[in-house]
C-alpha cells in the first residue's frame, strides 16, 4: 500500500544522517571495524530513506528503525567502544535514526487508523 510519508522533513533529516555516517567512515580510516560498519549502515540509511520519500512504505521506516538500532551497539559489539569519537558517532546517529523511525512508524499508524474510522 502507498501511503504519504507522515513527514518529509523528518525523512530528509534521516537521509542527511545517514549521509554523515557514510562521510564519517573516512575520519575513521584507523579502525576499519568503525569505517566499514560507517560506511555501509550509511549507505543502507541513505538507500531506505530515499525509498520512502520516493514511495513511502512501513517497511522502509522499519528497516531504518532496526539500522538505527544496530548503529547504537555496533561499536560494543564490534570492539570499538573505546574509540570515543567513532563510538559517541554511531551512538548519537543511531538514537536520532531510530527515534525519527519509530516517529514516523507511529505517525503512519495513527494517519491509517483515523483512515478506517471514515
Amino acid at each position: 500500500m502507498r501511503d504519504e510519508v507522515p513527514s518529509k522533513g523528518l525523512e530528509w533529516t534521516n537521509l542527511i544522517l545517514g549521509a554523515g555516517l557514510a562521510c564519517a567512515a573516512f575520519m575513521f580510516a584507523g579502525l576499519p571495524a568503525a569505517a566499514w560498519n560507517a560506511g555501509i549502515i550509511g549507505t543502507l540509511i541513505v538507500c531506505c530513506s530515499a525509498m520512502a520519500l520516493y514511495r513511502y512504505e512501513a517497511w522502509t521506516e522499519w528497516s531504518n528503525l532496526i539500522l538505527g538500532c544496530w548503529t547504537v551497539i555496533a561499536p560494543f559489539l564490534l570492539g570499538f567502544g573505546s574509540a570515543q569519537t567513532p563510538m559517541w558517532t554511531h551512538v548519537v546517529v543511531g538514537l536520532c535514526v531510530a527515534t525519527i523511525a519509530a516517529m514516523q512508524l507511529a505517525a503512519s499508524r495513527k494517519a491509517q487508523g483515523s483512515l478506517s474510522t471514515k
